[in-house]
C-alpha cells in the first residue's frame, strides 16, 4: 500500500506522525472481518490514537472506539490508527506482534524511527517502502506548509484551497485551529490524517 506513503514533512515541519494500516487478504484471510476489526480497534484505543477509522468504518471523529467497531462492515477493505508518539507506535507493535490477528500490518513514518520501533517491538520487517519524492513541474504545487497538510490525506480529498481558507478563518477568528483541523479531517475517510499535527500546523500558519 502506498496512500499513507507521500506523506511530505519539511524540515521543520512537526515529526509526531506514524500511521499503522491493517489489510486482510481478499479470498486468502478475511474471514470474521468484524470481529477482527474489533481486535485490532481494541489494541488501537490503547496507545493514544490520534485517529482510528476507514471506509465503511467511520472515524474516531466522529465516534468513540466502541462505535467505530459497531460501525465496521464486512467489505471493509483496510482498518488505520495514526499516533503521535514513537512510543505509543511501539507498544501497538508489541501488541500486534503478540496477539497476531493475521492480517498485513504496514506502517508508516519516517523511516528511522519506524525501524527502531520494529526492532523494540522485536519484529522484523518484511520490506520496505520509499517515497521518491515529488517529481515533474514542481512550482505548480502549493507552498510546502499546505502540502504538509493536504498529503496527509493519501487519495487527495483535501484541497489546498480549503487549508488556505482555514488559515484565513482563523486568522479572522472564525475558527479556533481545532476546529479548523477537525473539518479537514473529515474528508479522509481513511483515517490516516493527523488531526493534532494540522492543528499545530494551522496554528503555525495563521501566526506567519
Amino acid at each position: 500500500m502506498s496512500h499513507t506513503l507521500h506523506r511530505i514533512k519539511r524540515p521543520s515541519g512537526q515529526d509526531k506522525d506514524f500511521v499503522v494500516l491493517v489489510m486482510p487478504a481478499r479470498k486468502k484471510n478475511n474471514t470474521d472481518v468484524v470481529a477482527r476489526y474489533g481486535q485490532y480497534i481494541d489494541i488501537f484505543k490503547k496507545y493514544n490514537p490520534v485517529n482510528i477509522g476507514g471506509m465503511k468504518i467511520g472515524l474516531l471523529i466522529d465516534h468513540t472506539a466502541d462505535e467505530l467497531k459497531k460501525l465496521a462492515e464486512d467489505e471493509a477493505p483496510m482498518i488505520h490508527a495514526v499516533y503521535e508518539t514513537r512510543e505509543d507506535l511501539t507498544g501497538v507493535l508489541r501488541e500486534l506482534k503478540d496477539k497476531d490477528l493475521g492480517f498485513s500490518v504496514v506502517v508508516s513514518g519516517l523511516l528511522d524511527d519506524v525501524r527502531k520501533s520494529t526492532h523494540e517491538a522485536g519484529l522484523t520487517p518484511h520490506s520496505y517502502h520509499f517515497s521518491l519524492g515529488v517529481w515533474g513541474n514542481k512550482p505548480k504545487l502549493p507552498p510546502a506548509p499546505l502540502l504538509e497538510i493536504t498529503t496527509m490525506c493519501g487519495h487527495s480529498m483535501i484541497s489546498a484551497g480549503l487549508v488556505a481558507k482555514m488559515v484565513k478563518d482563523i486568522k479572522k477568528g472564525k475558527k479556533t485551529a481545532r476546529k479548523a483541523a477537525e473539518q479537514l479531517t473529515r474528508p479522509c475517510m481513511c483515517g490516516i490524517f493527523n488531526t493534532d499535527k494540522a492543528e499545530a500546523l494551522l496554528t503555525e500558519l495563521a501566526q506567519a
